[in-house]
């Protein structure tokens, strides 16, 4: 039999049997012929009609799907209208997947080509887009530029982010998102039963806020990496365990949001995100912090709440701009001298820990303005405590203090002191002057 014979058999089946079987093995025996269909001579065109037939009507799911593999590697960029028409009707999340990566890669296969003929197709589909948000961003784009001036590769990240989020929005209901520019750059799971990332999202390159919070994600993939542009991340309240080394390449990244999760530990490339300013990490089971965390010189706000840390490493003293840390409820039995060389820090939490006694060097924090010590073991306040002229609230309850320092008095911003559950012996005259001053006392 020659080679048309067994296509037009091949077909036969394809369009007149029941059994999916059947079916199947015929269309993957084409599959296997799609890179000698050249030789047909003008069956390629008919076949290319019938693989888009399949595609757009067939009721069998399988069938829809093989024929878009087909498409894929059969035909290229000649499949990117019936697959664009497949994304915006297809129901079926197999054959959903697999016409939105065929979409992806034929479009990267003609930014490969960098032909002029690649430049016009390209820009020929984004014409057919019928998205508001992406047709004004077109048009804002043109106003800056001549059409024939965009490069191929800026045309193609026009239908990448198109497409994937096309492809994201049939597959999670409601989805929020904001798009810039024919770009997304904003996208929010919160509460999508997700337990891994969506893949898709690795194509949004230009993505600055990803929000994946109140989920059940168990791990971060690695090519979290290609959100190179990202300036938000919000993993929190998932069942992370680990993150990969790759999330060192978010240069950009300035608040990592990963409250309530399962972390042990944190990679040593985590250290290199420079531009992080928000980092919280609170309701983990982290047990140490890398050596080297003090290179996050730009950090502002640290959380590490909950979590159980025995020490923290001497590099942190190199967080200059770090005005907000949290370290209570961990398992810190000595305040380390690093944490008070902090001279920008406002607020210091090391509520429920094991410390025992506090440094002479606190009186450094020259900036502080609520210092927690509550619910520890501390027998004695050093009299330096009263260098810290800017200090409004101070907790000491629930400790073992049987005196107080006789600087408290020279606070003179103080507003609110904690002293419940101690073995104080204050007398009423110490406590009068406070108030005098101003300060609401807590017994």
């Amino acid at each position: 039999m020659d080679k048309q014979s067994a296509v037009q058999q091949l077909i036969a089946i394809i369009e007149n049997s029941t059994k999916t079987k059947y079916r199947l093995e015929s269309l993957q025996i084409l599959r296997k012929l799609s890179t000698k269909f050249e030789n047909f001579g003008g069956n390629k065109d008919s076949l290319l009609s019938f693989f888009e037939n399949l595609l757009i009507s067939d009721t069998d799911e399988i069938i829809r799907n093989e024929a878009a593999l087909i498409l894929r590697h059969g035909y290229n960029y000649k499949a990117l209208n019936p697959m664009r028409w497949a994304l915006h009707h297809e129901v079926s999340p197999l054959c959903l997947q697999t016409i939105f990566k065929s979409l992806i890669i034929i479009v990267k296969n003609l930014v490969k080509r960098n032909e002029p003929i690649a430049k016009l197709i390209l820009v020929h589909e984004i014409k057919q887009i019928n998205d508001k948000d992406f047709k004004i961003g077109f048009e804002v784009l043109k106003s800056t530029k001549e059409t024939g001036e965009f490069t191929t590769r800026e045309l193609s990240d026009i239908l990448i982010n198109y497409f994937s989020i096309m492809y994201l929005k049939k597959s999670y209901w409601r989805l929020k998102y904001t798009i810039h520019q024919c770009k997304v750059i904003e996208l929010d799971f919160i509460f999508k039963g997700l337990t891994k990332l969506p893949s898709a999202i690795q194509h949004l390159t230009n993505l600055k806020k990803l929000t994946l919070r109140y989920n059940q994600i168990t791990e971060l993939p690695d090519w979290i990496e290609s959100l190179h542009g990202l300036e938000s991340l919000n993993l929190n309240v998932n069942n992370i365990n680990n993150l990969p080394t790759t999330i060192g390449s978010l240069s950009h990244l300035k608040e990592l949001l990963l409250w309530k999760n399962e972390l042990q530990d944190l990679p040593n490339s985590i250290c290199s995100l420079q531009s992080l300013k928000y980092l919280n990490l609170r309701l983990n089971q982290i047990k140490l912090l890398p050596y080297n965390f003090g290179n996050l010189i730009n950090l502002i706000d640290l959380n590490l709440h909950d979590n159980k840390l025995t020490e923290i490493p001497k590099s942190i003293s190199s967080l200059k701009s770090l005005k907000a840390l949290n370290l209570s409820w961990n398992l810190l039995s000595t305040l380390s001298p690093s944490i008070t060389s902090l001279g920008s820090l406002i607020s210091l939490d090391l509520e429920r820990n094991e410390l025992i006694q506090i440094p002479t060097s606190i009186g450094s924090l020259k900036s502080l303005e609520i210092l927690n010590l509550g619910d520890n073991k501390i027998e004695k306040i050093p009299e330096t405590i009263g260098s810290l002229k800017k200090l409004r609230i101070l907790n000491i309850s629930r400790n073992k203090l049987k005196n107080l320092p006789e600087s408290l008095y020279s606070l003179e911003n103080l507003e609110e002191l904690y002293l419940s559950e101690n073995y104080l012996d204050i007398s009423s005259i110490f406590l009068k002057k406070l108030e005098d001053k101003g300060v609401k006392i807590f017994l």
